[in-house]
């Protein structure tokens, strides 16, 4: 009977290079995607100053952030995913939108969009952590980049 050989290992090594190659490619595809969202983002916060209901507003951007944090480490972006994944946390906490409340908010959305222009991957340095340091201050609780949850 034949072992795990040559043979199988490169197979193997193919493999895997054929799934990095298809992740390489869809990583750009998510950059993208991650552009468009926080454009929506910022579109949809535009309805405020039109007089639209906050705490509905507030939903839609959850809405975003909720894709944005569940797709970002798949793409190695974990920096974005940390900051979609406290974002969400503070918008399913707060039931009542205070200015306060959009200031940290808005806080959020803007480091996403420097993470975007950025291209803030993996943990998002130094800089990265200073910015979770500040939001954790702001929301109250602990933001971990390492420590996402659902």
């Amino acid at each position: 009977m034949a072992s795990f050989d040559e043979n199988g290992s490169s197979e193997y090594a193919r493999l895997i290079a054929k799934a990095e190659a298809a992740v390489d490619a869809l990583r750009d595809s998510y950059k993208d995607q991650l552009r468009q969202d926080i454009d929506q983002m910022f579109a949809v916060w535009g309805k405020l100053e039109d007089g639209a209901d906050r705490r509905q507003v507030m939903d839609e951007i959850y809405a975003i952030a909720h894709n944005v944090k569940g797709q970002g480490g798949s793409f190695g972006y974990d920096f974005v995913t940390a900051l979609g994944s406290s974002l969400c946390r503070f918008l399913r906490a707060a039931p009542i939108c205070s200015d306060e409340d959009l200031n940290i908010v808005h806080a959020h959305m803007e480091a996403l969009a420097l993470a975007v222009s950025e291209d803030m991957s993996g943990d998002g340095g130094a800089k990265g952590r200073k910015i979770l340091h500040d939001l954790s201050a702001m929301t109250g609780y602990p933001i971990d980049g390492s420590a996402i949850e659902g």
